[in-house]
């Protein structure tokens, strides 16, 4: 994900410079990896975990900046100038599978005028890597990476009596996507349609028969949730991954979809001009009650073996959303050992389910350089391994021998592994994995010669002479990493 740094400062005080705070989110556990100078100023490239889908926009690395600081976020407070006439009466949304489209908000805009977007606007949106296309367009793209909320927008006069069906894929149905290539569909994936052809593939792309172009003057704006698997299982199969299809498939904010409309809606409003109609189509058939989570001084005690202040405990869910609450018995009194925080889980937070993941947040916004190092209370002594001393002596004569130690996971590509199979084994089966994270992980390998060719590789391609040692051992390494990735890798000479 990158972040523009000016971008961060709209939503909160952040004094912290660049540099600082780059180094402050990667020790609280948001990866940067990267700082550079854009024409929209300074960015970082964060390296998000799959779990963290909230931080997939600027509003949500704020949040995360801000509590750092222990600043408070700015709130999204959003007016519309909306016309007499309502939307409900210009369009109608029908969800036909609420399991796939969990919520789906539509909005009208009419009287639009296409073309090309603010400088300041197309600046930010082409430091982030996203092509200027039109002004409501522009809008939709700029949402997305403010508020991590996907949004489309179909031209209103192309959708047949003005509808929207969210349904499955018909058997044998095919459609043109924004990329103009055709694509099959099936039953397990969700499409948009109007009231006779599918217009959309749900959470992914729009159809090139209703996009937005120099000809369209009014506007229906979409802003849903759709499901995660879902929306993974149809990008594998469809072969099309977009930044719509990241942010669902991570399990985007359902409670922002609303939220990001009426902010979109705005921004198109200031930028493409027309009128807006009141209100907003809201189909939502699975409405649910906020989660409650508990965080006890007693199990964060037993959790870091150190304490936190009340005040820094607060202070950190707050700003990130859990509004906490002292209900123990003994909550008028500072730092007590039986206090007990009710806290409610934020929406954007749907991975924080237990008094466990409340005690990771305070932790690592705390900082975990201020927890003391100790070894947990053993109940028995720590006695070592029987071949331990023989293992260490061997390790020892190796690495004096100039031997290196190579550690590799255990998950490797099944093709290599069968090159590196003993003739014997060659009709054993191997231990297959049941779901795999990727292609070349989804065996465990038979020997350690499979791994050990692809890490010289690895070395070798990326100018680490020095990583063979002796010329009878670099002359077999180097012809087996030839052998088994002649191509991919392209071995060099040594």
């Amino acid at each position: 994900m990158k972040v523009l740094y000016d971008w961060l400062k709209e939503f909160a005080d952040v004094t912290l410079p660049p540099a600082e705070l780059r180094s402050r989110l990667s020790l609280s556990g948001t990866a940067v990896e990267g700082l550079e100078d854009t024409s929209a100023g300074p960015m970082l490239d964060a390296d998000l975990t799959i779990n963290r889908p909230d931080l997939l926009g600027h509003y949500g690395m704020a949040r995360e900046a801000a509590t750092l600081e222990r600043k408070p976020l700015r709130s999204l407070n959003i007016q519309l100038a909306e016309s007499a006439e309502r939307a409900e009466n210009a369009t109608r949304v029908d969800i036909e599978c609420p399991e796939l489209c969990g919520r789906y908000t539509a909005r009208v805009i009419r009287g639009v005028r296409i073309g090309p977007s603010p400088e300041p606007l197309r600046r930010r949106l082409e430091a982030l890597g996203q092509a200027s296309i039109n002004n409501v367009v522009d809008a939709t793209n700029y949402v997305m990476l403010e508020l991590g909320q996907p949004m489309h927008a179909f031209d209103l006069d192309r959708l047949a009596e003005h509808r929207i069906v969210v349904r499955r894929a018909r058997a044998g149905e095919k459609m043109r996507t924004l990329d103009g290539v055709e694509r099959a569909l099936t039953p397990e994936m969700c499409v948009i349609g109007d009231a006779a052809h599918a217009m959309a593939i749900g959470g992914m792309m729009g159809g090139a028969d209703s996009e937005i172009d120099s000809t369209t003057r009014n506007v229906l704006l979409e802003s849903a949730w759709f499901d995660p698997i879902s929306i993974r299982r149809a990008s594998k199969a469809l072969g099309l991954r977009t930044e719509a299809s990241l942010r669902f498939e991570r399990g985007a904010d359902i409670e922002m979809a609303e939220l990001a409309s009426r902010r979109c809606a705005a921004l198109i409003l200031e930028i493409a001009g027309g009128e807006i109609l009141t209100g907003v189509v809201d189909v939502y058939p699975g409405r649910s009650k906020p989660l409650r989570i508990e965080l006890s001084r007693k199990e964060l005690l037993r959790v870091m073996g150190s304490d936190v202040p009340d005040v820094e405990i607060e202070a950190i869910l707050g700003g990130l959303g859990f509004a906490p609450g002292r209900v123990d018995s003994d909550r008028d009194s500072y730092g007590s050992p039986l206090a007990v925080w009710d806290c409610t889980q934020p929406s954007w937070r749907q991975e924080v389910a237990r008094g466990i993941d409340l005690i990771e947040e305070v932790a690592r916004h705390y900082g975990f350089e201020k927890f003391p190092a100790r070894l947990p209370a053993a109940s028995q002594p720590a006695a070592r391994l029987p071949h331990a001393e023989a293992e260490d002596r061997l390790r020892e004569r190796l690495i004096g021998l100039g031997y290196r130690e190579i550690v590799t996971i255990p998950l490797v590509n099944e093709e290599e592994d069968a090159l590196f199979r003993p003739a014997s084994d060659a009709e054993a089966t191997a231990a297959r994995v049941a779901n795999p994270l990727a292609a070349d992980a989804s065996i465990l390998r038979s020997n350690g010669l499979v791994s050990m060719a692809r890490a010289l590789a690895w070395n070798l391609n990326r100018g680490q002479r020095d990583a063979l040692r002796g010329v009878a051992a670099g002359d077999y390494a180097k012809r087996s990493a030839e052998q088994v990735f002649p191509l991919s890798l392209g071995v060099r000479e040594v």
